[in-house]
């Protein structure tokens, strides 16, 4: 299913290392969708934390790492299909959070139509893939607005 030669070359980010939104973590824990944007409003080290705990702790794997956006990558129509039908394959086994670097290496390349139109998709046909999604894209922009940077 995944694809190991790009798995393996991934610029990995290990988790924060913060004290988690105690309140925040309960709710993403429970699976509360309001969590999810509230995440976001926050916007704190703290908030960043509990996500990436809820992360972990869904995946099973307390040694989780996420993917390091940056740099400039090719990303043509044929990218951007294999990387759908990377997560589409991930999703319908509930394999999104299983490797969540590589999950957020396939979500970067769908580009924000084709992520939105995924997400709604998902959202329709598996709540708990569509939650593990979420999660995923908001871990991604917290890293971004926390750190400042992509890199």
């Amino acid at each position: 299913m995944m694809d190991e030669g790009i798995a393996a070359e991934l610029k990995r980010r290990e988790r924060i290392v913060a004290k988690p939104d105690a309140t925040l973590l309960t709710a993403l824990k429970s699976g509360d969708q309001n969590a999810l944007s509230l995440a976001m409003e926050v916007g704190t080290v703290a908030a960043l934390a509990a996500v990436e705990e809820t992360i972990a702790l869904y995946s099973g794997n307390p040694q989780v790492t996420f993917y390091q956006p940056g740099g400039t990558f090719e990303n043509d129509a044929t990218i951007r299909d294999k990387a759908l039908q990377e997560l589409v394959k991930m999703a319908g086994s509930r394999q999104l959070l299983k490797d969540p670097a590589y999950s957020q290496y396939c979500i970067s390349r769908l580009g924000r139509d084709i992520g939105n139109e995924f997400m709604r998709a998902l959202y329709q046909e598996d709540t708990q893939a569509c939650f593990d999604y979420q999660l995923l894209g908001i871990q991604m922009q917290l890293a971004i607005l926390i750190t400042g940077s992509v890199n």
